[in-house]
């Protein structure tokens, strides 16, 4: 067993997954997307903070950051060390929500923890966006959206687990992953709780609030 490439295959993803996308895309709008809106530097701060384009190429590079490092740890170990595709995939979403490239902040992972579940169980994948989406349009609020898409990516693990199709440890992604969604989440959860969480689609007079980094 190749341990030191298992081990670099880890660190590899969480260096890809702290590329910060989001905010180098709000950077080519001419945003500092860390002094704007939420502070956050995913797909739904980018969307009030610089607009729907670069908000559209964030969510397709931090897909990609969860996708790409882990679907080479799967063709590398999923036969004789499962274990590293599921710590790699957690690393690149720990990455994103802590890049070292911006000290150790980020946003909430979700986008990442989809892509590095395609590479894990792409069925599962199909099955959690929809959840997410729906509880998207149902509360209009993102962070319901990244939550349950979270808890669901985890339950599809397991379930995938039980049924054979995917190793047992594929699920510690889904538990490591959603620890660090919901750690991230948690200023969401208090807005949410106060009343004053905004919601996708807000109107224009909010948007412009969230552009005083310009």
């Amino acid at each position: 067993m190749n341990y030191p490439v298992a081990i670099l295959s880890i660190v590899v993803a969480y260096l890809f997954g702290s590329i910060p996308v989001g905010y180098l895309m709000a950077r080519l709008w001419g945003v500092d997307l860390l002094k704007s809106g939420s502070g956050k530097t995913g797909g739904t701060n980018v969307l009030r903070s610089a607009g729907l384009l670069p908000a559209a190429l964030t969510i397709l590079g931090d897909a990609f950051k969860g996708l790409i490092p882990t679907y080479f740890a799967v063709m590398l170990f999923q036969h004789n060390m499962p274990l590293v595709p599921a710590l790699a995939g957690a690393a690149a979403v720990l990455g994103h929500n802590r890049s070292i490239f911006l000290k150790f902040k980020g946003g909430v992972g979700a986008i990442t923890f989809f892509g590095a579940l395609a590479a894990l169980s792409f069925p599962g994948m199909l099955i959690t966006i929809t959840v997410a989406l729906i509880a998207l349009l149902i509360t209009r609020f993102a962070s319901m959206g990244s939550f349950s898409g979270s808890i669901t990516g985890l339950l599809t693990l397991i379930a995938s687990a039980l049924l054979g199709h995917t190793p047992m440890a594929y699920a510690l992604f889904g538990v490591f992953s959603v620890l660090w969604v919901v750690i991230a989440l948690r200023p969401n959860f208090a807005r949410i709780k106060a009343g004053t969480e905004r919601k996708i689609g807000v109107p224009e007079k909010e948007i412009k609030t969230l552009e005083r980094g310009r």
